[in-house]
């Protein structure tokens, strides 16, 4: 399993948006700051304020926010809208039909790896990834 960039920067952004809080911070702020790309920085905004994680402001003091309390978006919300959750076998994606599925030795092997990964990363909050707690 590998995170994609894209995956990996909106967790990152989510955070610092999360230690900035009280702040609205610019994408040119955001993309400085964590050494991001401000062109590939503004798809993964826009997928996140599509997604309602992020709202935004406009005018010289605009920029973006988290849209809710910190503590209240996981890791695993943010990692689902970038199209980074766990899928380790395509029997497990959505309404994939496989014709052997019923008698498959090892589909419980991958649907207990997908849902132990899916509940840690479920249960790690912005606000814990600002308060170093993993």
């Amino acid at each position: 399993m590998k995170i994609s960039s894209k995956g990996r920067y909106a967790v990152r952004t989510m955070a610092m948006l999360a230690k900035n809080k009280d702040k609205v911070m610019s994408v040119a702020d955001i993309a400085s700051n964590q050494s991001f790309s401000v062109k590939y920085l503004e798809r993964v905004i826009s997928l996140l304020q599509k997604n309602h994680l992020i709202t935004s402001s406009r005018g010289a003091m605009g920029g973006y926010c988290l849209a809710k309390n910190p503590k209240d978006i996981s890791v695993a919300q943010i990692l689902d809208i970038t199209g980074d959750l766990p899928h380790f076998a395509p029997c497990l994606e959505g309404d994939m039909s496989c014709p052997i599925k019923t008698k498959c030795d090892s589909i419980g092997v991958w649907e207990k790896l997908n849902k132990m990964i899916v509940d840690y990363l479920s249960q790690i909050s912005l606000q814990d990834l600002v308060d170093k707690k993993v």
